[in-house]
């Protein structure tokens, strides 16, 4: 009897250490969202369109582009970083070096130097509805963005992932401006898709001159 009693009491112990355990799981946030192993490298497709009505000007231009993690370095904060070197495809089917960027992938944050604007790309854990200012490391307006459609899985073309999330401007448009963003990054490959529209117009009413660039990237193909 005693030892019937004495079982009834470690059962509801194991099980409660078993669910502990259990619960104890690590928490992934997210850094592999963006890899920065060394030949990690992501082709897209662009395509842009501008106008300004001030000056007469609209035009638009398609071409394929590079991203390779080439290097790792340390920023002048101490902090480890990676050059990206960024290619475009010319008539010949070359190659040919257009411009360098930085990444610093933190413990907390994802940071990319872009044309000298630094941006905060990801704000890390991954989490839904997580919400940031990409530009608060910069002199550009505030721009709020929030993680949605975490882990989810997302499809391009012929290829297919099973871990996904989105980048999406939270501050509606109005009459006068607008900025909607959109970036779509892969677990493992970094990220995939780029959308952003901008739009601002002198005042509201009809045939107002206004200045728009429509830019886009795609990814479509990816290595390491």
């Amino acid at each position: 009897m005693k030892r019937s009693f004495l079982l009834l009491l470690i059962v509801p112990v194991v099980l409660s250490a078993c669910k502990k355990e259990e619960s104890a799981q690590p928490i992934d946030p997210g850094y592999d969202y963006f890899p920065i192993k060394l030949g990690t490298w992501v082709e897209y497709q662009v395509d842009s369109i501008w106008r300004d009505d001030g000056f007469d000007v609209h035009d638009s231009v398609s071409y394929r582009l590079k991203q390779v993690i080439a290097a790792d370095y340390t920023d002048p904060e101490g902090r480890p970083s990676q050059r990206i070197e960024r290619f475009v495809l010319n008539a010949n089917d070359e190659w040919v070096i257009r411009d360098v960027w930085t990444a610093t992938r933190s413990a907390s944050a994802l940071e990319i130097t872009e044309e000298n604007v630094r941006k905060l790309k990801i704000s890390f854990p991954v989490r839904e509805a997580r919400t940031w200012d990409m530009n608060i490391y910069n002199t550009e307006d505030e721009l709020l963005v929030a993680a949605r459609d975490v882990d989810e899985p997302y499809v391009i073309g012929n290829s297919s992932f099973e871990k996904t999330f989105a980048v999406r401007t939270t501050v509606p448009a109005n009459l006068v401006r607008t900025r909607d963003l959109e970036e779509i990054y892969a677990h493992g490959v970094g990220m995939i898709e780029h959308h952003w529209y901008f739009r601002e117009a002198d005042s509201i009413g009809p045939d107002v001159p206004e200045r728009s660039v429509r830019y886009s990237m795609v990814m479509v193909a990816h290595g390491n």
